[in-house]
C-alpha cells in the first residue's frame, strides 16, 4: 500500500536528517581531540607507575578535597616518590611531579599556567600576570617588577601596621567571649590592606565584617570581592558548574557575573580619575620647570608629591606611570586586569598564610615564646614594626617558612607545556633512585610533547619523606642558615620558582612578619581543647574545613 507524504513532511525529514548528520560530525570533531588526549595519556602511563584509573571516573573516586586525601597522597610518595599520573575523568590526565629531580626541568622554563586551574576566575582577573603567557607575559612581568621594589614595599609596611592594629583591636574585644575563629577576620584584614596598597581605597571592611550590607560604593566593592572569591571556590567542586553555559544560568553564576561587572566598572572609574590626576600633576610640573611632560612622568616625582601630601605611591600609580623601552605604557584593560590580579593573589593567599601561622604559634608554645622574645628584644618597647626591622627577625622568618612548608596557601601549581620538555631523570627505574646522579643502567629520561598537562602538588613535595626528614614534624630549625646541609633548590616552593615565580613574595612575607610580630607583642595564643583541630581544605587556597579556633590572652 502506497503512503502519501505531503511535500512539507519530506522537507521536515530532509532537515532532520541533515541536522542529524551535522550533529554527528560535530560530535566526532569534538571527540577527536579528547580521544587524542586520552591516547597520549595512556602512552605516558606505560612509563609511570601508579594505580590504574577507572575507565570513566579516572582517579576522581580516590581524590576528594579534604585532609584525608592529602595524607593518603603523601603516603603514596613512598611508592612513587618522584612522578605520578592523575586522571580527572576519562580524557584529562596530569603528570604529577613531587620531587626536585623532576620539578626543576618544568620550573626553569617560562611555561604558561594551566588554564583549567584558573579559568573560573578569569572573568574577574582577565589576562593579568597570573594567567597571561608569551610576549605579553614577558613585557608585563618586566614592567610590574618595579611595583614590588623595596622603596614601594617600605611605604606598604605602614599600611600593614595600621590594618593589623584594627585586627588586633577586634581580637581584644572578642577574647572575653572565649574562642575566636581567626580566618574570617584575617581575610578581612588582608583585604583591607590590599585595597589600600592597590588603589588607596580605605574602607571599614574589618569592622562591618562579612555581613556586607552597606550601600556605599566602597562597601559594595568589598562585597563584590568577597562574593567572587567565595563563589569561585564553590564552583570548582561542582562538576556541572564547570560548563559555562550552565553555570551562568544559575543564581550563583548570575551573582558571580554581577559582581564581576561591578568590580570592573568601579576599577575603570578609579583608573580614569587617577590617570587624569597624575596627568594634571605632571603637566603642572612641566609648566613650572620647562620639563617635557614625557620626561616629567617619573615615579620619583609623583612619589615625592604624594609623600608631601601624606600619601603613598600605590600599585595603580605605578601601573599608570610605567613605560617599556619604546615609551609605551599599559592599556586601561591591562591595568584593570593587573589590579584585579593583585587583589586576588594578595588577599586570600596571605590570609591563609597568616591564619595557619597563628594556629602553629598556638600549637607550638615553645616556638611561640622564641618568636616573641626575638620581637620584644628587637622593638625595644615600640609597637610599630618598621621596614628596617623585617630584616632582623631571623627566627620569626624561619618559623614562617616552616608554616608555609606544611601549609602552603597555594597548595598546587599547574603548567601546560608549549614545547617539548626533556626530563633527564624520574621515569622508569629512576623513580626510586634518590642519589644525586642516576645509575647509567637506568633508562630514566623522557621528552614530553607540547600540550602536556603538568601538576606540581606543593603540599606533597613539602611532605615527601624521600626529600624531607620527619616531614610532618613542625621544626623551624630546618631553615637555619647555619645548617651544614642547606635546603636543595626546587625542594621548597611556597612561592613557586624560576621565571614564573610569585612576583609578590616579598610583599606577602613583609605583611606576614608585621602582623605576626604585632600579634606576639600583644597576645599569647592558645588552642581551645574543646574545638577540633583544623582540617585542611584544598580549594583555590588552603583553608580549614572547620575553621581555625584560638584563644588569646592579652600581654600588654
Amino acid at each position: 500500500m502506497d503512503v502519501y507524504l505531503p511535500t512539507d513532511d519530506y522537507l521536515t525529514m530532509f532537515l532532520m536528517a541533515t541536522c542529524g548528520v551535522i550533529l554527528l560530525l560535530c560530535f566526532f570533531k569534538l571527540m577527536k581531540p579528547l580521544v587524542i588526549k586520552r591516547r597520549k595519556g595512556l602512552q605516558l602511563k606505560k612509563h609511570i607507575d601508579g594505580p590504574n584509573p577507572h575507565w570513566l571516573f579516572g582517579h576522581l573516586n580516590l581524590l576528594k578535597p579534604n585532609q584525608h586525601t592529602i595524607e593518603e597522597v603523601c603516603k603514596r610518595c613512598l611508592d612513587f616518590p618522584k612522578i605520578g599520573q592523575v586522571w580527572f575523568g576519562p580524557f584529562l590526565s596530569y603528570i604529577m611531579l613531587h620531587h626536585p629531580h623532576v620539578v626543576k626541568p618544568i620550573l626553569t622554563i617560562p611555561e604558561q599556567k594551566d588554564n583549567m586551574a584558573y579559568r573560573f576566575i578569569k572573568p574577574w582577573i582577565g589576562d593579568g600576570l597570573l594567567v597571561s603567557s608569551g610576549k605579553k607575559w614577558h613585557r608585563n612581568r618586566h614592567l610590574l617588577t618595579k611595583a614590588f621594589h623595596f622603596e614601594v614595599l617600605q611605604e606598604y609596611t605602614k599600611i600593614f601596621n595600621k590594618c593589623s592594629e584594627t585586627f588586633l583591636k577586634k581580637l581584644d574585644e572578642m577574647k572575653e567571649n572565649g574562642t575566636i575563629e581567626v580566618f574570617e577576620h584575617t581575610s578581612l584584614m588582608t583585604l583591607d590592606s590590599m585595597l589600600q596598597c592597590a588603589i588607596s581605597c580605605e574602607t571599614n571592611c574589618q569592622t562591618f565584617g562579612s555581613n556586607l550590607t552597606a550601600e556605599t560604593p566602597e562597601h559594595k566593592y568589598i562585597s563584590a570581592v568577597y562574593d567572587l572569591t567565595t563563589l569561585a571556590m564553590k564552583r570548582i567542586f561542582n562538576p556541572l558548574y564547570h560548563i559555562d553555559f550552565i553555570y551562568f544560568l544559575t543564581p550563583s553564576g548570575r551573582k558571580f557575573k554581577s559582581a564581576c561587572d561591578y568590580i570592573h566598572t568601579y576599577d575603570e572609574k578609579v583608573i580614569k580619575e587617577r590617570r587624569q590626576n597624575l596627568l594634571n600633576m605632571l603637566k603642572q610640573r612641566s609648566l613650572s620647570s620647562n620639563i617635557d611632560p614625557v620626561e616629567a612622568s617619573h615615579a620619583d616625582f609623583v612619589l615625592g608629591q604624594k609623600i608631601k601630601n601624606g600619601k603613598h605611591l600605590d600599585f595603580l600609580d605605578i601601573l599608570l606611570l610605567t613605560r617599556d623601552e619604546d615609551g609605551k605604557g599599559l592599556t586601561e584593560r591591562e591595568i584593570r586586569d593587573e589590579v584585579d590580579t593583585f587583589l586576588f593573589e594578595g588577599h586570600d593567599t596571605t590570609a591563609s598564610g597568616i591564619s595557619w601561622a597563628l594556629y602553629c604559634l598556638a600549637d607550638n608554645p615553645q616556638f611561640q615564646e622564641k618568636c616573641r622574645h626575638e620581637v620584644v628584644h628587637l622593638l625595644q618597647g615600640r609597637t610599630e614594626v618598621l621596614w628596617s626591622d623585617l630584616q632582623n627577625m631571623p627566627y620569626l622568618t624561619m618559623f614562617i617558612k616552616e608554616v608555609l612548608r606544611l601549609y602552603p596557601p597555594v597548595f598546587a601549581i599547574a603548567r601546560t607545556t608549549s614545547q617539548p620538555v626533556t626530563f633527564d631523570r624520574g621515569f622508569g627505574q629512576d623513580q626510586h633512585c634518590l642519589d644525586d646522579k642516576p645509575s647509567n643502567n637506568f633508562d630514566c629520561g623522557k621528552t614530553l610533547e607540547s600540550s602536556t598537562n603538568i601538576g606540581i602538588p606543593l603540599m606533597v613535595l613539602h611532605r615527601n619523606e624521600t626529600v624531607w626528614k620527619n616531614p610532618t614534624v613542625f621544626d623551624p630549625s630546618r631553615f637555619d642558615k647555619e645548617n651544614p646541609k642547606p635546603i636543595a633548590p626546587f625542594t621548597y616552593l611556597p612561592f613557586s620558582a624560576g621565571p614564573r615565580n610569585c612576583i609578590g613574595q616579598n610583599f606577602a612575607m613583609a605583611e606576614m612578619k608585621v602582623v605576626l610580630a604585632k600579634t606576639l607583642l600583644k597576645f599569647r595564643l592558645y588552642l581551645d581543647d574543646e574545638c577540633s583541630k583544623p582540617e585542611m581544605l584544598p580549594m583555590i587556597v588552603l583553608k580549614s574545613k572547620n575553621g581555625i579556633h584560638l584563644k588569646v590572652e592579652r600581654i600588654i
